[in-house]
């Protein structure tokens, strides 16, 4: 069973098309088991996360929220690079470093290699983010755990 980790980045302004749209981007990859939704704590403040909530509830039936401190991103290297975010966040991309950690936090010891399979993707009205970090299944081919 593939576990997701989805970073989400979002303005306090975000719709639930914004999600809605980054979802759809993401609606490529294989179909995930269970889905960790992480979003930075400070962002549970904010219209958007109740925008978030509720369309996570009709589109997504088993997802679970984490929320972390900004603290938790920094020196998180990530592909994509945003000198602004940078700046604020000490990381290039927030839903990247959001998608890592959660995946990073859950993976155990010995610690898996962690991958981002989905890269930061930008909502059309731009006021979501989204990237998705996990890693290979232990489930062999043959259907067999190992």
């Amino acid at each position: 069973m593939t576990a997701w980790f989805a970073g989400w980045g979002f303005r306090a302004a975000a719709q639930q098309a914004s999600f809605a749209d980054c979802w759809a981007q993401a609606c490529a990859l294989p179909a995930p088991g269970l889905c960790t939704f992480a979003l930075l704590e400070s962002r549970r403040q904010t219209p958007a996360w109740a925008a978030l909530h509720d369309w996570a509830a009709q589109a997504v039936l088993h997802a679970v929220f984490q929320a972390w401190p900004e603290s938790a991103l920094a020196q998180i290297d990530t592909p994509s690079l945003s000198p602004r975010l940078v700046q604020r966040f000490a990381t290039g991309s927030v839903s990247e470093a959001l998608a890592l950690h959660a995946a990073r936090s859950h993976a155990g010891s010995p610690a898996p290699e962690i991958t981002l399979v989905l890269r930061r993707v930008v909502s059309a009205d731009r006021q979501a983010t989204l990237a998705i970090a996990t890693w290979p299944s232990p489930i062999l081919s043959t259907g067999v755990s190992s």
